[in-house]
């Protein structure tokens, strides 16, 4: 049986494949369309603390995998295993998918006809991902504070943009020319280091006419992400800047960071998140 065009990785967190609106989803999209089976590779990544059963003959005549590793590299690790099967199945994309993103066919069905004849310096495809209606991914990338898009924009930006990973396609080769996914950058700010460099390499990211939903839990940072996350998000963030003397470089980075501690103070009802950032911004580094 000759590969599919795209590999997908849908990496899971303490999250059962019932619970997760990805999975459900995404099953249900390749129950009912033959051809957006046909289209996928699947590898599902179990960064749980405990393994779960995967019954792969739930996937209709598909080519799946589950993995659970005997530690959680985090996304990093999750990416790259799928991006080596990629590369050993020779397919020339790769999905990547978290545990709360919810699917279309007509998503599919764009991301198909997108890949078919690209241009080569299309490294990137991605949909625009929105959380209640509202946008989050793609941001065009600014100097003090990155920005959405322009309203109804699709196709390729003039400017660079980031984008989130989840439902992001990357072309295999690009990412292989860039090192692959950097380990250290194991958790947050993945997704911004990759769009970065991959644009930094000459490439371009198509964007698709195309919005999905998606869960983003620094929308609700006091009821889903824990302080000891969110110091991880603010060390990642720390390294992208110095790494890539993105946004201004470190002294406008603890601009920002200022600002959003004085955005907490005012708006939360913890206030260890402002503080946390505070300390942040003055530390030295």
């Amino acid at each position: 049986m000759s590969a599919p065009p795209i590999q997908c990785v849908v990496v899971l967190y303490k999250c059962t494949f019932g619970e997760s609106r990805t999975v459900l989803s995404l099953l249900q999209c390749c129950r009912e369309d033959k051809d957006i089976a046909d289209q996928l590779s699947i590898l599902f990544y179990d960064n749980s603390p405990d393994a779960q059963e995967f019954d792969a003959t739930a996937w209709p005549s598909m080519q799946t995998a589950y993995q659970h590793p005997a530690e959680n590299g985090g996304l990093a690790a999750a990416y790259s295993e799928a991006l080596a099967a990629a590369r050993e199945q020779h397919i020339e994309w790769l999905l990547l998918l978290d545990q709360d993103t919810l699917l279309y066919p007509a998503f599919f069905h764009a991301l198909s006809a997108a890949t078919k004849s690209p241009p080569a310096e299309i490294c990137a495809i991605v949909p625009k991902l929105v959380q209640e209606g509202k946008p989050i991914t793609p941001q065009v990338v600014a100097f003090f504070q990155n920005r959405y898009l322009p309203a109804g924009f699709s196709g390729v930006y003039p400017t660079k943009i980031t984008a989130m990973n989840s439902a992001a396609c990357l072309r295999v080769q690009a990412m292989v020319d860039i090192g692959g996914f950097p380990a250290k950058y194991w958790l947050d700010y993945l997704d911004h280091v990759v769009f970065y460099w991959l644009q930094a390499a000459g490439g371009k990211v198509l964007i698709l006419d195309m919005a999905i939903e998606h869960r983003l839990s620094l929308k609700n940072m006091e009821a889903e992400m824990s302080l000891t996350r969110y110091a991880n998000v603010l060390a990642a963030e720390w390294m992208f800047v110095r790494e890539t003397r993105s946004g201004g470089g470190p002294l406008t980075h603890r601009l920002r960071l200022a600002k959003r501690a004085a955005v907490y103070i005012l708006t939360m009802k913890n206030k260890d998140y402002a503080w946390q950032t505070l300390r942040a911004a003055l530390q030295q580094h």
